[in-house]
């Protein structure tokens, strides 16, 4: 690598600790940036692009969100199946599936996401969707969609602002 190289990366790793440490779990920052920059050079990412620090942050940050979902689920899981729990009473044994209500601003909240997802426009859509649901890297949905990686980016970004604003 040349110095230009590690010092972006040098530069970019001590934000990102920084970055995930004030969210939450210091102990965790460290494999979660490894991950992240992983990830980003696995996509086929340059980190002296001017956009790899927001989306090294981005991926940082969604490797921290799903760590935080899988650790959720897997204490709930543990937490319904120990014996020991047991003494604790009904609650112990209580039902996992979410309360009725729950359920269904679950289905309207699915809804709406569908409903942003199909007006999207064709490109940015089929992106969004070749990279959430089919796991496609974004040099691999570049090629399939017959445009840059930059553009790929600009249209997941593009999906994910839409998305978000559905939300508020």
């Amino acid at each position: 690598m040349s110095a230009r190289v590690d010092g972006a990366v040098a530069a970019l790793r001590g934000d990102l600790i920084a970055y995930l440490q004030r969210r939450d779990r210091a102990s965790e920052a460290e494999d979660v940036v490894q991950e992240a920059f992983a990830r980003f050079y696995r996509a086929g990412h340059d980190v002296t692009a001017p956009d790899a620090r927001p989306l090294l942050f981005v991926i940082a940050r969604n490797i921290q969100l799903d760590r935080w979902k899988a650790e959720a689920r897997e204490k709930a899981r543990r937490s319904v199946h120990d014996i020991h729990d047991l003494d604790a009473g009904l609650g112990a044994v209580a039902c996992e599936e979410p309360a009725a209500d729950q359920h269904l601003i679950g289905r309207q909240d699915l809804a709406a996401a569908e409903a942003v997802i199909r007006a999207l426009p064709p490109k940015t859509r089929d992106a969004f969707l070749l990279h959430r649901f089919r796991a496609q890297t974004y040099r691999q949905i570049a090629d399939q969609l017959g445009v840059s990686v930059s553009m790929v980016e600009k249209h997941i970004a593009e999906a994910l602002r839409q998305l978000k604003k559905s939300r508020e």
